[in-house]
This record gives C-alpha cells, sequence and structure tokens, in this order.
C-alpha cells in the first residue's frame, strides 16, 4: 500500500510540474500609467446594454451603451469626471468615477495578464458604486449596491 501512496504522490507531482509556466514563457505587459485617451468596454447581463467607455483626458470621459453587440443604436450616454492614480509597490491603480448625475464609483485597475476574456489577456477596471466620500454603498440584504467591471486589450 505504501508503494501504491507513493507512486500516486509522484504521480500528482508530476502532473502539477507539468502544467506550471516556466518564468521565461509568461508574457509581460506594460503597466497603465494613465487611462487618459482610452477605450473600455463593458457588458451589463441584467439589462443587456453592451457598453463604451472613453476616457478622453483631462479628468472627463462618457460610458455609452447599446441595445446590441453591434453598437448601433445608442440607448445610454453617461458622461462623467474620473481621477487616476497609478500603482505603487504597495498599492493597486486606483479609479474614481464621479458621473454626472450623482453617481459616485471607485476601484482598482488589474493589471493585463490576470485575466483572460475572449481567450485574450486584458486590463480589467473593477468599480463599486460608494458614496460621495467613495465609501462602498451596500443594499438592504449587505451585498454591494452596483459594480462595474470594464475591460481592454
Amino acid at each position: 500500500m505504501r508503494i501504491i501512496n507513493t507512486i500516486l504522490a509522484l504521480s500528482a507531482l508530476l502532473a502539477f510540474t507539468a502544467c506550471e509556466v516556466p518564468e521565461a514563457d509568461k508574457k509581460v505587459y506594460p503597466e497603465l500609467t494613465n487611462i487618459d485617451n482610452t477605450m473600455w468596454y463593458s457588458y451589463d447581463q441584467k439589462s443587456n446594454i453592451f457598453y463604451d467607455i472613453w476616457y478622453d483626458g483631462q479628468g472627463r470621459g462618457r460610458m455609452l451603451g447599446y441595445d446590441t453587440s453591434e453598437r448601433e443604436n445608442e440607448i445610454v450616454n453617461r458622461p462623467f469626471s474620473y481621477k487616476f492614480t497609478p500603482a505603487t509597490e504597495q498599492f493597486d491603480a486606483l479609479v474614481f468615477v464621479d458621473f454626472d448625475d450623482g453617481l459616485y464609483y471607485g476601484g482598482i485597475l488589474i493589471p493585463k495578464g490576470n485575466f483572460q476574456i475572449s481567450q485574450k489577456d486584458v486590463y480589467i477596471i473593477q468599480l463599486y458604486q460608494t458614496d460621495d466620500k467613495y465609501e462602498v454603498v451596500y443594499d438592504e440584504n449587505g451585498k454591494m449596491k452596483s459594480t462595474i467591471q470594464m475591460w481592454k486589450e
């Protein structure tokens, strides 16, 4: 029995090391030091809305929503102001979005290479609805009231 356990442990170890990607083969992507003049994508499954989010520069942007992935019929147009703080050794990059309609969101930029969408490595911005002091807002069930996730290649 001890031999079988040893063989199984060795097999598991070989399988694990065979799946590990060598350091030399890992892709390295540039760090985003700003988001000015970039366009991001998002999709709201509940409302079936496809979004293009533009960070135009000088702290202004626009979130455009469409009823299909072909983006022909615009149904949402939400201008916003934003602040971006680049990542440091201790902290992730931060993004704060203040929509002109009075809603606030804050969150982080996740570097490219950590997530894939359609089998492509992407940068992710994960935002959470906040109050005007950027404290996360929760609903009556203790869940985050609203989130926005966007990505770009």
